[in-house]
């Protein structure tokens, strides 16, 4: 099956054989009907069919006038047609890319509390994957525009642009977002980025791809929440797949295979829950959901890795929790 560019393309066929068809049968009729050389031929044909109205190469008798005649009906005609062709080619495809992107941006205006991922190399395309494979709407801002186009293809909003200018991450939204990722290939770029959509959203949830750990303060102050140093954290996994491989395996499956019927998710407690101003002993989350809390970040910044019975629970707070679908959901109902 022909893909939609090489269909587009598959309709030039049939008017350039027809053009091509044309012009040589008129070259070869000129040297038949009036003895010309086939070059001279060939320039009668092109200058009649596409009626320049050039000098003829030789006076011609009645029956190359009437050649002419015919050739000028046909040839007309079969320029016309591909002309029409190339020009239906480039104004639609003008036209349909207009409409598209259009289309597209009134999509992307009516996003709310979505993600902005920035550069789409191959780090991006995997976040950008895990975003859409966990339901999460996103924008995708890509400068290369081959790539923007990979982006789109794989069913993702994509804007070509630079993320670091301020009304390319406006386009994407970047006031009614609720998180950014950028990923680009530079630090300092990834900087100006993190300046730029904090200074736009100060509530915006930014994470950022850092390629020195050096410049991890100096992202954070800008406004990133959290970096992201690659090769140390893919170092610091390799050790622990060498170290503890069972645990390393069971962490990979829980956040990586669909098929394991169990999650680590987070949870906030909001205002008026009964779990709100209950001790986690009391709160009987483990008999009422079969839910196990994990940790829990508190409204304060603290986090506490497996909080004590005694410890409690208010609103703001982020529980860390581990359980099947539908135990997160009964706990969901809990935490409302």
């Amino acid at each position: 099956m022909l893909r939609p560019e090489e269909s587009r393309l598959h309709r030039f066929t049939k008017p350039s054989l027809l053009l091509f068809g044309v012009v040589v049968l008129g070259a070869v009729g000129y040297v038949y009907l009036e003895g010309m050389s086939f070059l001279d031929g060939l320039y009668m044909a092109v200058i009649t069919v596409t009626t320049v109205g050039l000098r003829e190469v030789q006076p011609l008798d009645a029956a190359g006038r009437v050649y002419t005649i015919v050739l000028i009906l046909f040839g007309v005609g079969a320029a016309t047609y591909f002309a029409t062709t190339v020009a239906d080619y480039l104004i639609a495809g003008e036209i349909k890319g207009f409409l598209d992107k259009r289309k597209m941006q009134k999509k992307i205006e009516q996003l709310q509390d979505h993600f902005i991922v920035c550069g789409y190399g191959r780090m991006g395309e995997q976040v950008a994957f895990e975003f859409r494979r966990e339901g999460k709407p996103i924008v995708v801002v890509e400068g290369d525009e081959e790539i923007c186009q990979a982006a789109l293809e794989a069913g993702h909003f994509a804007l070509h642009g630079d993320a670091q200018d301020d009304n390319v991450l406006e386009a994407a939204g970047v006031k009614r977002a609720y998180g950014l990722v950028t990923v680009l290939d530079e630090d300092a770029s990834n900087l100006m980025v993190i300046v730029s959509a904090h200074a736009m959203n100060e509530k915006l949830f930014i994470i950022a791809r850092t390629n020195s750990e050096i410049n991890e303060a100096k992202m954070i102050s800008a406004g990133a929440h959290r970096v992201l140093f690659p090769h140390g954290l893919g170092g610091r996994r390799m050790a622990q797949m060498a170290i503890r491989p069972n645990v390393a395996e069971f962490l990979e499956v829980v956040m990586h295979d669909d098929e394991l019927e169990l999650w680590l998710e987070e949870i906030t407690i909001a205002i008026e829950s009964p779990l709100d101003g209950c001790t986690v002993g009391k709160s009987n989350i483990r008999s009422q959901t079969g839910a196990n809390i994990v940790a829990l970040r508190q409204r304060t910044g603290k986090m506490m890795a497996a909080p004590t019975p005694s410890t409690t629970l208010q609103a703001g707070d982020i529980i860390v929790v581990l359980g099947t679908r539908a135990q997160l959901a009964s706990l969901g109902e809990l935490t409302r």
